[in-house]
């Protein structure tokens, strides 16, 4: 157990977290999820996937510790007129993966829970693993040391090691030669290439979907079941240029208008990466709300362009979970706040 572990597992075991939960009730705490596992992609990526049982478990123990996921809109509504109850949250499930309609969406409507789903387009439209996602999975995955490069978009290597710098100097190569100069058919072309080198089976990679994201139609269907789906940008990025950001959002609209009825107002800023200079060009796009990945609660105060969120993941602590939902973490944030002030 590391320190802060046990700190945390102290001040539990002293009874902080539900006075905590106290002095934070004017704050609203918001979690993120992205992908669940349905083999070893947990392993791949631990901050982008987790196990379906892993989500379980942190949605059991929020509903058994009496707390309530509301809509995004409900909830900050709530915030704003100083009427956000303790152990109110919102859920919030970025990309759109195939995997939150087929094992996030059932945990969730068992303990009764519903979730703001942020979804980016672009593959939505194309039954496809995500090209740089797969390739990252598959130099993961290799049970090989060497890659054979001949023929590959390289530095002129006629083969290239699988792990350490020189193979992420090979992916990216390849990524950006995928992403910049070819179309989605010459994209698949070349992740199918490097899977058979790297001996990892590309179609049943295609076939079970664990690297693609929902079809339209299942996305309308959780739309039906009450589930909140929102923006996310159509190809995964949002350009500091206002024409280009225009355009994401725009794209991101035209995919998903169809499939859902309520208003298209909540946008969840791609990777993380956001910059108030896009502020006047969201709120003229209609965007009411944005999310980040930065720690920490809401109040009635913080910018609705610059919500904060914590990012669940798949080996963090139970402790330190429950230390975020409870508003422990963010006593703690807020006496290092004023430590920082003070210096």
């Amino acid at each position: 157990m590391s320190v802060k572990d046990l700190i945390y597992a102290t001040a539990k075991a002293g009874g902080l977290f539900p006075w905590a939960q106290q002095k934070t009730r004017d704050g609203l705490c918001i979690l993120c999820y992205h992908g669940l596992s349905f083999t070893d992609e947990h392993q791949f990526r631990p901050k982008l996937f987790i196990t379906p049982e892993l989500f379980r478990q942190r949605m059991q123990y929020l509903k058994r510790s009496g707390y309530t996921a509301l809509s995004l809109d409900e909830a900050l509504e709530r915030l704003q007129h100083a009427r956000l109850k303790e152990k109110e949250l919102v859920i919030t499930i970025d990309d759109g993966f195939y995997s939150i309609a087929a094992l996030a969406a059932p945990i969730l409507k068992e303990v009764g829970f519903t979730a703001t789903i942020y979804v980016t387009t672009y593959y939505v439209e194309r039954n496809n693993p995500i090209f740089r996602l797969a390739l990252q999975y598959l130099f993961w995955k290799t049970p090989l040391n060497a890659l054979d490069c001949i023929g590959l978009p390289n530095d002129g290597r006629n083969s290239c090691p699988t792990r350490g710098a020189a193979a992420d100097t090979l992916l990216w190569q390849l990524i950006d030669v995928g992403e910049a100069r070819l179309n989605e058919v010459g994209r698949m072309a070349l992740a199918r290439e490097v899977a058979r080198r790297l001996e990892v089976d590309f179609d049943e990679l295609v076939s079970s979907r664990r690297l693609s994201l929902m079809s339209e139609a299942e996305v309308a269907k959780l739309a039906e079941q009450g589930f909140d789906i929102q923006l996310h940008t159509h190809r995964h990025q949002l350009p500091v240029d206002p024409v280009a950001a225009r355009r994401e959002l725009h794209d991101n609209r035209v995919v998903l208008r169809p499939l859902c009825e309520r208003p298209l107002r909540h946008l969840c800023y791609p990777s993380g990466i956001w910059s108030k200079q896009l502020w006047p060009v969201l709120a003229a796009e209609g965007v009411a709300t944005a999310t980040t990945c930065l720690p920490g609660r809401n109040y009635a105060s913080t910018p609705r362009l610059g919500l904060k969120r914590f990012l669940d993941f798949q080996t963090l602590p139970s402790v330190i979970f429950e230390a975020e939902v409870s508003g422990f973490s963010e006593i703690l944030r807020r006496l290092a706040g004023r430590a920082e002030l003070s210096r």
